[in-house]
């Protein structure tokens, strides 16, 4: 029976595992169970719960016999971008948080071992129906109103944890654990991502020297096409997936029966990504079309805003020739794909914590966590490979279809503070509360609508139940307060500039516990 409970619950985490997973700790859960969540995840001096695997694995060691944990989380986050263009909420979904953990310490033995499975975090959003400037219904007349094409925003990254955990009384006092810890990590992105003209680096034939970047990014008073960045929507059609390594070491040391203290370390776990990802540029170079047939009108001393069908036509015949001398083949489109590899990480962490029962019913927790997102989180860097179109091959400079783009995060370090009370109001019942506070890492300038990672306050209740001697049930409710984030001048992309990203998030978690 116990094989099957465990057997199910690893299956019903990888199935559920292609959902999105909101995170409230930069991309970390506060907590992993009901009881922890309930406390605002603070743990690393508690006691008694086999999700102590994913936080201080020393404490494992307070565990007698054998115990599972199986427990659900529901998230509902609340989600919404604002802009010159947009007023948008994001998709509104429920995503499953599933979790595992089963511990036994044998009689008489000063190890106690087990094995966990834990829906890390992560984060994503989703939007169908985003306004950009380049995204129009062009039909290469420049006279012609375009009018806006709505596009798919949507990232989703994921990280999934087993944590096979040995722990060792090493005196009545002092116990210490380590957790190995064996990650799966999945990634989705959808959505334009902008570049500057300077990553146009293909010479531009009988340019004397002129790039494509210096010709789009040259002011159309000086006969350039006045772009300050160039834009192509990213589809990575299927998410790609990665594995990482790493280890999670803890310590507990319980001066008394009522004062225990622990420490923790997580190391940082490195992803490499790897799959498919098309690149489009067709939107961008419809755009650059209309500008230079408006500028063929201007070169010719026609009125471009109020031109004959001849002349008209002439300029977009000229523009056509031009295009042609410059190796554009316009039956070949703007669209490629490529192999992608992308380098990514999840980052070291360092925390220290305790707990405290001033009276037999009460226990007071509290942490203090350090995340290191400012190395993990720097930017993230697309390698392509294998680009097949001669078109976006010469104006990239590119022709063994290869380059590197990259977005800039510049996340910073986040502390993270937890407190919680658990309260035994009766032998039989506990009520729960806490508060989790962690300093937002994501700077205004490189917040995104598909990243925002920017909640930092958050409110947790709950209650357990014993419903048997062996049996026990635990329910928690988390509440992650709104914010908002609005960056003057965005690093990404200029559709950023003055945008509002907002995140706020309802959690609700319910663990089953066994001990046996």
């Amino acid at each position: 029976m116990k094989i099957r409970l465990i057997t199910f619950y690893v299956f019903l985490i990888v199935c559920v595992f292609s959902s999105s997973v909101y995170a409230t700790n930069g991309m970390n859960m506060i907590g992993w169970g009901a009881r922890m969540s309930s406390m605002g995840g603070a743990s690393l001096g508690m006691f008694g719960d086999t999700n102590l695997m994913n936080s201080n694995p020393a404490g494992i060691t307070t565990i007698s016999g054998q115990r599972i944990d199986a427990g659900l989380g529901l998230l509902i986050p609340s989600v919404s971008y604002k802009n010159a263009l947009n007023d948008i909420d994001a998709d509104t979904k429920v995503f499953p948080l599933p979790s595992i953990g089963y511990v036994k310490t044998p009689e008489d033995s000063p190890f106690s071992y087990g094995i966990g499975l834990y829906a890390q975090g992560g984060m994503g959003a989703t939007y169908c129906d985003v306004h950009h400037n380049i995204f129009r219904s062009y039909d290469m007349n420049p006279l012609t109103q375009d009018a806006y094409v709505g596009q798919e925003y949507h990232s989703n990254i994921g990280y999934l944890k087993l944590s096979p955990t040995i722990a060792y009384q090493i005196m009545p006092q002092l116990s210490a654990g380590l957790a190995l810890n064996v990650g799966y990590a999945m990634m989705e992105m959808k959505m334009p991502y902008s570049l500057p003209t300077s990553a146009m680096k293909g010479s531009v034939p009988g340019g004397g020297g002129m790039t494509f970047g210096d010709m789009f990014g040259v002011p159309m008073s000086q006969g350039g096409l006045g772009y300050e960045e160039v834009t192509a929507y990213v589809d990575m059609g299927e998410a790609v997936t990665a594995f990482g390594y790493g280890a999670k070491l803890g310590l507990q040391y319980r001066t008394t029966d009522k004062l225990i203290f622990g420490l923790s370390y997580t190391m940082k776990s490195s992803l490499d990504f790897s799959g498919d990802v098309s690149m489009d540029m067709t939107s961008q170079f419809g755009d650059a079309y209309e500008r230079m047939v408006m500028g063929a009108l201007q070169q010719a001393a026609q009125d471009p805003n109020n031109p004959s069908s001849q002349e008209l036509q002439n300029a977009q015949q000229g523009v056509n020739q031009q295009l042609t001398g410059m190796g554009i083949d316009m039956q070949k489109g703007m669209q490629a794909d490529y192999d992608v590899d992308i380098e990514f990480s999840w980052p070291q962490e360092a925390g220290f914590g305790t707990s405290y029962k001033p009276t037999d019913r009460l226990t007071i927790g509290a942490d203090i966590r350090w995340i290191n997102w400012k190395d993990s989180m720097k930017k993230f860097s697309l390698k392509l490979s294998g680009g097949a179109n001669d078109n976006i091959n010469a104006m990239m400079g590119t022709p063994d279809g290869k380059m590197t783009i990259e977005m800039p995060l510049n996340w910073d370090d986040q502390i993270v503070l937890a407190l919680g009370a658990e309260y035994m109001a009766t032998p039989l019942l506990a009520v729960r509360a806490g508060y989790n506070y962690g300093s937002n890492p994501v700077p205004a300038e490189t917040v995104i609508p598909i990243f925002p990672a920017i909640v930092e306050n958050h409110l947790t209740l709950g209650l357990g139940y014993n419903i048997t001697e062996n049996v026990t049930v635990d329910g928690a409710y988390e509440l992650a307060l709104s914010k908002e984030l609005e960056p003057k001048d965005s690093i990404i992309a200029n559709e950023y500039d003055g945008h509002i990203s907002k995140l706020g998030e309802n959690i609700l978690h319910i663990t089953a516990s066994y001990e046996f």
